[in-house]
């Protein structure tokens, strides 16, 4: 008595259909070099056509890697993080990979559970961006069992061992801030982020000393810390604009920001470029349609996520390697937003 349900084709079958040994389709399912290019394409164009689908549970206990990649970032729906996790996730599932994403929102237990989840269910590596004030111990899970880390645009500056793709943010901020120095601007404030995070630091970094380097006093007043989101940064430019005298430069922490930025100069009678110099970070596809166009300096979203990828990869097939810190340099693209020189 048939139930009308065709059986799911096995291997043996498969390879009797293709004139091939078991073995031999077997090796090229897992993609072995000792198979030529031509058979790997022929047995997985039949595999296709037969409607073969793979036991994952059964060829993680033969090769004791699920395939599982963790990804987690504190905002996925931003632009800069979703342009890294596509190229995170086209180049990890053309090794064959399944991608789980955590977005955190800045939350440390939220990465704690997404961790634990992780090891439970034996995940090869994890890319993250940690949340603030974090330390490595919120990784010991995964550490324990020799999984790979690796950290992009935020990292933990204690953990010198795990591989990590990053911007040179210190540089960064230092090249968006001269921009507006060069221009005859003096008034400068910093607007956007939050103590706790690497790139944070680093951009405060590079901000005080592009000041200190013009001859410009700090003070603590100078940072209008808020959380890098539009709404927030119209807020705290509302905050600046409200000083006696105020400033003539506003340098910002992302591209977001600096569009609540100048949103809020325009409630107060202010034209951005015109009235008030604006620059920022980021390079998004926004910053060239707003008016005025943003001067900002790219931070490679793209480039970041497949690296880190490729980082990834690497290290599973050989963990002894040395440790990656790559660093990208920075790219400022100067438009409107900052305006003619100051007189």
């Amino acid at each position: 008595m048939t139930t009308g349900k065709s059986r799911r084709p096995t291997q043996r079958q498969i390879a009797q259909r293709l004139g091939l040994s078991p073995a031999t389709v077997s090796l090229a399912l897992r993609d072995s070099p000792m198979i030529a290019a031509e058979t790997r394409a022929l047995v997985c164009e039949a595999m296709r056509e037969a409607g073969y689908v793979p036991n994952a549970v059964a060829a993680s206990l033969r090769t004791g890697r699920s395939r599982i990649v963790g990804v987690s970032f504190h905002n996925i729906a931003h632009q800069f993080f979703a342009e890294m996790l596509i190229a995170i996730e086209k180049r990890m599932t053309e090794g064959g990979a399944a991608v789980l994403i955590n977005n955190h929102d800045e939350n440390p237990e939220s990465l704690v559970r997404f961790v634990e989840t992780l090891a439970a269910y034996g995940a090869d590596g994890l890319i993250v961006s940690p949340p603030p004030h974090v330390t490595v111990e919120v990784l010991a899970p995964l550490r324990r069992r020799g999984v790979p880390i690796v950290y992009v645009s935020r990292h933990i500056r204690t953990d010198a061992g795990a591989d990590r793709v990053i911007n040179a943010d210190h540089a960064a901020m230092r090249a968006a801030t001269a921009r507006l120095l060069a221009l005859g601007h003096r008034r400068l404030v910093l607007v956007g982020g939050d103590p706790g995070t690497t790139v944070a630091e680093d951009r405060l970094s590079g901000f005080r000393a592009e000041l200190t380097a013009a001859g410009l006093p700090w003070s603590d007043d100078l940072w209008l810390r808020c959380r890098p989101r539009l709404v927030e940064g119209a807020a705290a430019a509302l905050r600046a604009l409200d000083r006696d005298p105020p400033p003539t430069g506003m340098v910002c922490f992302n591209d977001l920001v600096a569009f609540g930025v100048m949103n809020a100069m325009r409630t107060r009678g202010y034209e951005p470029g015109r009235d008030i110099g604006v620059v920022a970070l980021g390079g998004t596809d926004e910053g060239a349609a707003f008016h005025p166009s943003l001067t900002t300096v790219l931070d490679n979203p793209g480039k970041i996520g497949r690296l880190a990828a490729e980082i990834l990869a690497a290290r599973m097939k050989t963990p002894e390697a040395a440790p990656r810190h790559v660093m990208l340099e920075p790219k400022l693209l100067v438009r409107e937003s900052c305006g003619a020189r100051r007189a």
